[in-house]
């Protein structure tokens, strides 16, 4: 199977802790396994997802069994809301890429949300304007950028999103940026021999940010 790398490899934007708990205590929790389906291109796009722990890729698997990974989302990352308000059907697959509890949310409790909690609707706005521009950088970064950079801009941003230890593993990398595992082996092992990261089992711990970014800037 081929994997291509097309448009964005983080997220939008963080929702309010406060907001985040009503939703955790008012959506519907769904459990996923590593590797489940959890939209198809095509399903009905009624409502949208909060991932309350685990990983998803969002992506798009074509007819000849490629797949393009557009973003790799982790914890409090909203995804699906496009399809939702622009009243279309789902315009990507997205995958379980470790074991992910994600929480539902229908069309009633956003309707609810969109009336009586203003910060609901810019925290969507929020979202969508930072999706658009990951995806406009991802595009002029494609053109401009090595392999290497894009994978070192990957670590520090998710670093700084996340914290140092990243749960990812070298073939998931790969399939964001569009280099085999290989590549992403031999980008890593340059790395952890420079002392800025450290590898572990599904884990990549970042231990030089400031070097990492200077990796990213080539």
């Amino acid at each position: 199977m081929q994997t291509t790398y097309q448009l964005s490899s983080l997220p939008g934007t963080r929702l309010d802790p406060a907001l985040a708990q009503r939703l955790l205590h008012e959506g519907q929790p769904r459990q996923f396994s590593a590797g489940a389906l959890i939209q198809q291109q095509g399903d009905d796009g009624d409502g949208f997802w909060l991932i309350e722990s685990g990983t998803v890729a969002v992506c798009r698997f074509g007819e000849a069994g490629q797949v393009t990974v557009f973003a790799i989302l982790g914890p409090g990352d909203l995804f699906g809301e496009l399809a939702y308000f622009a009243q279309l059907s789902r315009q990507v697959d997205a995958l379980a890429q470790s074991d992910a509890r994600l929480i539902r949310i229908g069309s009633g409790l956003i309707e609810r949300l969109l009336d009586d909690e203003p910060q609901f609707a810019r925290a969507l706005l929020n979202s969508l304007a930072h999706q658009l521009r990951a995806a406009l950088l991802s595009i002029d970064r494609d053109r401009s950028q090595s392999a290497q950079q894009r994978l070192c801009r990957m670590l520090a941003d998710l670093a700084r999103r996340d914290g140092p230890d990243l749960r990812l593993t070298q073939q998931s990398l790969g399939e964001v940026i569009g280099v085999s595992r290989i590549t992403a082996g031999q980008i890593l092992s340059k790395l952890q021999a420079d002392g800025v990261i450290r590898l572990g089992y599904r884990k990549i711990s970042v231990i030089d940010p400031a070097r990492l970014q200077a990796w990213a800037q080539g």
